[in-house]
């Protein structure tokens, strides 16, 4: 799996998500690709899935597409498709919920 190369990004990423991408840069951060799966909209391009909870789309040269922080159902949907288990790792269910103050999040704070 490639390292994510925040220098090779597409025109949309600089002109229309630059907000997006600024956000995730200071808050959850991009991490390290974890998994990766087919991307789902039929594109030649790949979604990965990162350390942090966050989906980077990438092309077949390996430009970043896009990318956002994931909400649960879609970390889950890209894992499955990676590794066809159906639940993520303890870590990373963490860190996704955490990322959306998710209700089980909050609950698991309070416990």
């Amino acid at each position: 799996m490639k390292e994510l190369d925040l220098t090779n990004v597409s025109a949309h990423v600089i002109l229309d998500r630059k907000t997006r991408i600024d956000i995730i840069e200071k808050t959850v951060g991009f991490g390290k690709p974890f998994v990766e799966a087919e991307d789902l909209k039929g594109r030649d391009a790949t979604a990965t899935l990162t350390t942090t909870g966050v989906i980077v789309i990438r092309d077949l040269n390996n430009m970043i597409i896009t990318a956002w922080i994931a909400s649960v159902p879609q970390a889950i949907s890209v894992y499955r498709r990676a590794t066809g288990k159906k639940n993520l790792p303890a870590n990373l269910w963490n860190m996704v919920n955490y990322n959306n103050n998710t209700e089980l999040w909050q609950k698991k704070v309070a416990a």
